[in-house]
């Protein structure tokens, strides 16, 4: 990402792009703390699926 020309507002790009993962991620985990309550899903396969994420996010990282 470092390679990408910036137009002098970078910092603000960043910051805004910080914050869109933030409210994501809470309104990923807020719906699936609803299916877990519903009984849709069970924590264990949610939990399952989140290490598969952040495995393939440190995976992205290191390339």
């Amino acid at each position: 990402m470092d390679d990408i020309d910036r137009e002098g507002n970078g910092g603000d790009d960043d910051e805004q792009f910080e914050q869109m993962i933030v409210e994501n991620s809470i309104l990923l985990h807020s719906i699936a703390a609803l299916l877990v309550r519903k009984g849709v899903i069970k924590q264990e396969e949610i939990d399952a699926e989140m290490d598969k994420l952040y495995d393939e996010m440190e995976k992205f990282d290191g390339e």
